[in-house]
């Protein structure tokens, strides 16, 4: 943690509003910028909300045997899968099943190779995401998105390593899994492959199924590295 930082910190949590004002304006952005990577635009303001009163609520209890970093990203994390949780509880008591997309609004902060990706594409990965449990996303965000070690996603979420890895990995399969079905329609049918020329009966680049993970691989490595 740094000078500024643990000098903050420390004022906060003696209660010194202006010292806590000073960390909300340093660290909001990656407060927002999680909250909507889980969430989406609807719920991440209100989320958002309730991690800074959480912080505040808790910050006399930091000892800072972590960074305060990685304290806010832990109080971030727990708070928005609290409300996925909720949300998604909610949605199927209400409709059943889950068919709103999560959409991002690229912030400020984003560069021109973010901005050139097509809505569509962005809305294939964050509605694929809802179909992914809710740890498992989580490592996945806190991976491929926030750009986190697996030792301080071990810190962040409370589990070892292994599991961090092991959530990463499965939250990128249900991804994948997630965008393949879109592919084919949701179809529990499949097409007949067109015949190769050279091959008679045969399939051109593999069988629909593998060019459909292919795809979504290539839009997940697309929209995940420029987030």
């Amino acid at each position: 943690m740094s000078i500024g930082n643990r000098d903050l910190v420390a004022r906060a949590s003696r209660g010194d509003v202006d010292a806590f004002s000073k960390l909300v304006r340093e660290h909001s952005s990656m407060v927002h910028r999680v909250a909507l990577r889980v969430l989406g635009a609807e719920d991440a303001q209100d989320a958002s909300q309730e991690v800074w009163i959480r912080v505040w609520a808790n910050i006399k209890n930091f000892r800072g045997e972590s960074a305060f970093s990685t304290w806010l990203y832990r109080i971030t994390m727990n708070t928005c899968l609290g409300a996925l949780r909720k949300r998604r509880t909610r949605e199927a008591r209400e409709l059943g099943e889950e068919t709103t997309y999560l959409t991002e609004i690229p912030g400020d902060d984003a560069d021109p190779e973010e901005a050139s990706l097509g809505s569509e594409r962005r809305n294939e990965i964050w509605a694929a995401l809802r179909h992914v449990r809710a740890e498992h996303g989580a490592a996945l965000v806190l991976r491929h998105m926030e750009g986190l070690s697996y030792a301080e996603i071990a810190e962040v979420l409370g589990v070892p390593v292994g599991t961090a890895k092991g959530w990463t990995s499965r939250g990128r399969a249900a991804m994948l899994v997630a965008l393949a079905k879109k592919n084919h329609g949701g179809a529990g049918t499949r097409r007949k492959p067109p015949a190769d020329a050279g091959e008679p009966g045969g399939t051109l680049g593999g069988a629909p199924e593998d060019r459909s993970v292919r795809r979504g691989q290539a839009r997940i490595v697309s929209a995940t590295h420029h987030n």
